[in-house]
């Protein structure tokens, strides 16, 4: 029987000899110029690192007069019913009510929520990648709490797992977020216009804007419903059908009742 070739030497025979070897060299390189060429594409298309500037902020009352002890931030998180910085790059202003803080920009204006040490006043300030070692003024407002709960109907149940963030007007992003199993969310805030933006598991994503007045003190939502996702829905009764597009495997026409009575194990990727 003959000896059979697997691109290497045959076995029983010599190795091919160097014009051979040099003649498959192009066959093997191409893949991997390929590769290499897939991947410098690649890294010339990746959108540049976030420039870093350093700022100011200056925090003063309505008064004028400097504000000690305000927490200034680009991110906050509420933890055990309070409101917390989560940003490593937080900073703390001093008697002259000065904080030093460190800014990526990503070439859009952030914003930075300030609150003072009791929550009771607060303010919002945008920087953009022009402020690099600027003094920018922060002048207090009262806060509002901001308060409400998430169910959804369609399930008859609140979702088990929930997020709220907030954005404020005139910024793509946001500032403070209440995730947690409760379903609820409970923020200080100060005054003026935001949009809520909750959602969870099993529930489809829900935008709320929202003016908070200076005179309010607290601002009750209520129960916000949010309505099932489409694979909530479905969740104890039998799958649709589908339409193979593109199969490996199995046969092209291959449809769930084919796998009847079998296990059939499907893998969302991307879903959320």
């Amino acid at each position: 029987m003959p000896k059979r070739h697997y691109g290497g030497a045959m076995s029983g025979h010599a190795p091919p000899n160097r014009a051979t070897s040099v003649a498959r060299q192009p066959v093997t390189l191409l893949p991997q110029l390929g590769r290499w060429a897939c991947v410098c594409f690649c890294l010339a298309a990746w959108p540049a690192w976030p420039a870093s500037i350093p700022v100011i902020i200056r925090v003063v009352g309505s008064d004028g007069q400097p504000v000690a002890n305000a927490d200034v931030a680009l991110f906050w998180q509420v933890k055990g019913g309070a409101m917390k910085p989560t940003d490593a790059k937080a900073g703390v202003s001093d008697r002259n009510g000065k904080a030093s803080l460190q800014v990526e920009t990503w070439n859009e204006k952030r914003p930075v929520l300030v609150l003072s040490a009791d929550r009771k006043f607060g303010a919002i300030v945008g920087v953009t990648n022009t402020d690099e070692n600027k003094e920018l003024t922060a002048t207090l407002v009262p806060t509002v709490r901001a308060m409400g709960k998430l169910d959804c109907p369609e399930l008859n149940a609140k979702p088990p797992w929930a997020n709220t963030m907030v954005s404020p007007a005139g910024f793509s992003g946001r500032v403070a977020q209440d995730m947690g199993e409760s379903a609820k969310f409970d923020f200080v805030l100060p005054a003026g216009k935001y949009t809520f933006y909750s959602y969870g598991s099993d529930v489809e994503g829900l935008r709320q804007p929202i003016q908070l007045a200076e005179n309010e003190g607290e601002h009750d939502f209520g129960t916000t419903h949010l309505k099932a996702s489409a694979i909530a829905k479905l969740k104890g009764k039998p799958a649709p059908n589908w339409d193979v597009t593109a199969v490996r495997g199995i046969k092209a026409k291959t449809t769930l009742a084919d796998y009847k009575g079998k296990w059939v194990f499907l893998e969302f990727w991307g879903f959320w």
